[in-house]
């Protein structure tokens, strides 16, 4: 609880400066989003790709002199 001394200088304590509780919840979502991101980003890059048609592929072949 704030109170202030006989200078007029508030003082507050350390859970109230915070404004909340310290639990790193915000680590933990952060954590599992960019998993998350990573994987669902992986996994439609992986689908793209094994479900070319050969059309598609050749225009991502790159040119060889024989």
């Amino acid at each position: 609880m704030a109170h202030t001394d006989k200078d007029g200088e508030v003082h507050i304590d350390e859970t109230e400066a915070a404004g909340g509780s310290k639990e790193g919840v915000v680590r933990w979502v952060l954590l599992i989003s960019t998993l998350a991101a990573i994987l669902i980003l992986s996994i439609i890059w992986i689908v793209g790709a094994w479900s070319q048609n050969d059309v598609e592929e050749s225009a991502t072949v790159t040119y060889t002199e024989e």
